[in-house]
């Protein structure tokens, strides 16, 4: 099958430019600048990569629409893919935790396994429109990380790992005061508090360096990139690097984006991060790593929109970054850190994963979306 696009402002690894694109059974096989008579009249609007994220949550609010009340998983996973891609996310790193910080029914064990076989029935059967994997979050303090990641490693959709340790008083909840006040504002008493704090502690103290090395390794025997959630300095960042994770995963300071830098590390922050402006938990900006040259990619976190409006975000005069470099946060950044040699880029050879967008105002609209050549949305 044969499909071409004329008068579209064509964004590359480096450069954007008005000219046509030709894709034959689902690869890019021409890029060309100027003018063409053959193809799709795009209009002028941007034609850019299929976007890619590496971390999203989203599956879960479709599984748990509201609190204990559960939702068929394969129903569920066919709405959160509808969802991605309506904002132009074509290739999904569904983020499920092991080993779960919080109590959230849709971690518990059983929960997880419906998840991930909903999300895999859903694909198999041919009901999904993007490219959907797993994304394994391991909470290296949890007792019960090493017989879940047994199970959940195996899984045919497991395609990246992450290393988190949401230990209150270090990295993502360093601030320990604001973080105790939230328990206390629920009514807990401060010796219920201290108790609580001493448990999670010796789970820490027992288990995260072992834990660490186990999901080390294990990533390394699926072939699967690692990460390194929520470094808060020089030292969180060595020791994943020296595990072999190849991504520094929403670092929350400057200096451990800086180690991160220096260790050869991919960089990703969160897209809300950028366009809310800042950091919900009081961590570092994204924007602030943008400018100091510390950015190579974002992940959606919790809101799969976020990804479409940073790679159009940057381009604005407070940034003034290109729009391929731009673009290339959400598109050729992701891909490399989830190894992914086959998308994320407009060139001959690769994936026809395609995205139609035109600003409105300062909002990206995304109009037409194909993955491998094939109109999806």
């Amino acid at each position: 099958m044969e499909l071409a696009f004329r008068n579209a402002r064509v964004v590359t690894a480096v450069d954007s430019f008005i000219g046509s694109v030709l894709v034959r059974d689902g690869k890019i096989v021409a890029v060309d600048p100027g003018p063409s008579c053959v193809g799709e009249d795009l209009e002028g609007d941007v034609l850019m990569p299929g976007v890619i994220d590496l971390h999203t949550d989203n599956l879960e609010k479709h599984f748990f629409p509201r609190p204990n009340i559960d939702w068929d998983p394969v129903s569920a996973a066919v709405t959160h893919d509808g969802c991605c891609l309506s904002v132009g996310v074509t290739t999904v790193f569904d983020s499920l935790s092991i080993g779960s910080f919080n109590s959230a029914a849709s971690r518990n064990h059983d929960n997880l396994t419906r998840l991930a076989d909903g999300l895999a029935q859903a694909s198999d059967g041919d009901l999904l429109k993007a490219d959907h994997k797993l994304h394994w979050r391991c909470e290296t303090p949890a007792d019960d990380l090493p017989s879940r990641l047994e199970t959940f490693a195996q899984h045919p959709l497991t395609a990246m790992f992450s290393l988190m340790d949401h230990t209150p008083g270090q990295r993502q909840y360093r601030n320990l005061e604001k973080y105790l006040a939230n328990w206390r504002a629920d009514g807990m008493t401060q010796d219920a508090v201290d108790q609580r704090m001493a448990e999670i502690r010796d789970r820490q103290s027992r288990n995260a360096d072992r834990h660490r090395k186990l999901v080390a390794d294990i990533a390394a025997a699926c072939g699967a990139p690692l990460a390194s959630h929520d470094d808060e300095d020089a030292a969180h960042i060595d020791t994943a690097a020296d595990l072999g994770a190849s991504v520094a995963e929403f670092p929350v300071t400057l200096e451990a984006a800086r180690q991160a830098r220096e260790r050869g590390m991919i960089i990703v922050m969160g897209g809300p991060n950028l366009i809310r402006g800042g950091s919900y938990s009081g961590n570092v900006p994204a924007a602030e790593l943008a400018h100091a040259g510390l950015l190579d990619a974002f992940a959606s976190d919790y809101v799969p929109r976020s990804l479409i409006e940073c790679a159009f975000a940057l381009t604005r005069p407070e940034f003034d970054w290109s729009l391929a470099r731009a673009v290339a946060t959400v598109t050729a950044g992701p891909a490399r850190a989830a190894q992914l040699a086959d998308r994320g880029v407009i060139e001959p050879g690769r994936r026809a994963d395609f995205l139609r967008v035109r600003v409105r105002g300062d909002l990206p609209v995304v109009r037409e979306v194909w993955v491998e050549g094939e109109r999806r949305a």
